[in-house]
């Protein structure tokens, strides 16, 4: 028995989606991690120094 091609897109965007997710709580989190161990200077000046080498 096979599922139906709707049913198989939905589960292919459910899955995007929570991906997608996943990913931006990694960087969430990592960005908490390095403004609890840097502190709050250290670290915008890092975020601020690989935007200016990104741009």
């Amino acid at each position: 028995m096979s599922a139906s091609p709707s049913h198989v897109r939905t589960q292919e965007k459910l899955v995007g989606r929570v991906l997608i997710a996943a990913g931006v709580l990694c960087l969430v989190a990592t960005g908490a991690l390095l403004w609890a161990r840097y502190g709050g200077v250290v670290f915008n000046d890092m975020v601020l120094s690989a935007l200016a080498w990104c741009f």
